[in-house]
């Protein structure tokens, strides 16, 4: 039974990760007096505090973008996951006969919320890990985080700090975790 006919030419994280820091790289020289020949005439209106504002702004602006895209590829391994484990009904981990519970064939596989997969690692995987139950623990955080982005930011979000916590380097942080501590138990 096959659920998903999975797409090839999704972003590895090499691709992601090159794409961050070029177009980084690319905001930088534009905002440098050494670096870009039309400096002076660009911001020929602006005082240095403004330019630096706009630096700051499209900084931050290019690091929620990629993290939206970074925050996309973790849930897409927890959701290759679960397709791979329903699709496979001999199956008869815990985990996997938890999901064929959950799964309601006349409904798409997508249906099934990531608030279900994660229980489905906590309390349904058998041997789970102190650092693999953190991780889990904290993802809802990361992805209302990426809701809010997706949504377009119209409300303001809980956390003050959220610059800081659900930064590109951060969530790229969080997926080098995930795939030393989940590496031979996320099906892909």
């Amino acid at each position: 039974m096959k659920l998903v006919d999975f797409w090839e030419n999704k972003p590895t994280v090499e691709e992601i990760d090159e794409y961050y820091n070029q177009t980084l790289a690319l905001i930088d020289k534009r905002f440098c007096k050494t670096a870009n020949q039309n400096y002076d005439t660009e911001f020929a209106m602006l005082t240095d505090q403004e330019v630096g504002a706009m630096h700051k702004h499209q900084t931050i602006e290019l690091s929620i973008e990629v993290s939206l895209i970074l925050l996309a590829y973790i849930e897409s391994m927890f959701r290759t996951d679960l397709v791979k484990r329903l699709e496979n009904r001999k199956s008869s981990d815990n985990l996997s006969k938890f999901y064929r519970s959950q799964y309601n064939p006349a409904k798409k596989v997508y249906q099934i919320g990531l608030d279900v997969i994660f229980e489905g690692w906590k309390n349904h995987y058998g041997n789970i890990s102190n650092p693999m139950r953190d991780i889990i623990n904290t993802l809802p955080q990361y992805f209302d985080y990426r809701n809010w982005v997706a949504h377009g930011r119209y409300w303001r979000f809980r956390e003050s700090n959220y610059e800081r916590k659900y930064n590109y380097p951060s969530i790229k942080m969080l997926l080098d975790r995930i795939n030393a501590e989940f590496y031979g138990k996320l099906k892909s």
